[in-house]
């Protein structure tokens, strides 16, 4: 047997591999029963239907002619990381307006595609967006601006 799409194999194997931590972790708790749930229960059967996707797209992988995997670029990924944890230092710090700021002006360096108006305009429309609907919209008691 021939791996005919390594992409969708790999995704499979991830998949299930995903399923397999949530179904231990969960082993720590109560199961119960489909009348008195326990804790237990929930991840065991989502992780019980990742792993039966994963199997499916796995099987699949080796009927049906797919994509290689494509090569593993690091820096999108650092760069990515990097602004989701600044944005919770800045927000602790600066407020919701500044964090977002941050977040998306740093994130646009991951890709060699950013225009510099293109991330203006991003950064206004989510800064509306975050502050309408987790400021007012839920009431959520997220510092707007830096606490003088």
């Amino acid at each position: 047997m021939r791996i005919r799409a390594p992409k969708d194999f790999w995704a499979g194997l991830f998949f299930i591999a995903a399923a397999a931590v949530f179904m231990l972790l969960s082993r720590q708790y109560n199961m119960g029963n489909m009348h008195r749930m326990g804790p237990a229960l929930f991840p065991t059967l989502v992780g019980a239907l990742l792993a039966g996707l994963g199997v499916i797209i796995a099987a699949r992988s080796f009927a049906i002619d797919g994509p290689p995997v494509p090569r593993f670029y690091a820096r999108p990924i650092l760069i990515s990381l990097i602004a989701i944890s600044l944005f919770g230092v800045v927000l602790a710090h600066f407020g919701l307006v500044a964090a977002v700021v941050a977040l998306v002006a740093v994130a646009a360096v991951a890709s060699n595609e950013s225009k510099p108006l293109e991330v203006a305009g991003l950064i206004a429309v989510l800064i509306v967006f975050s502050v309408g609907v987790f400021a007012w919209l839920l009431g959520l008691p997220i510092p707007l601006w830096p606490e003088l």
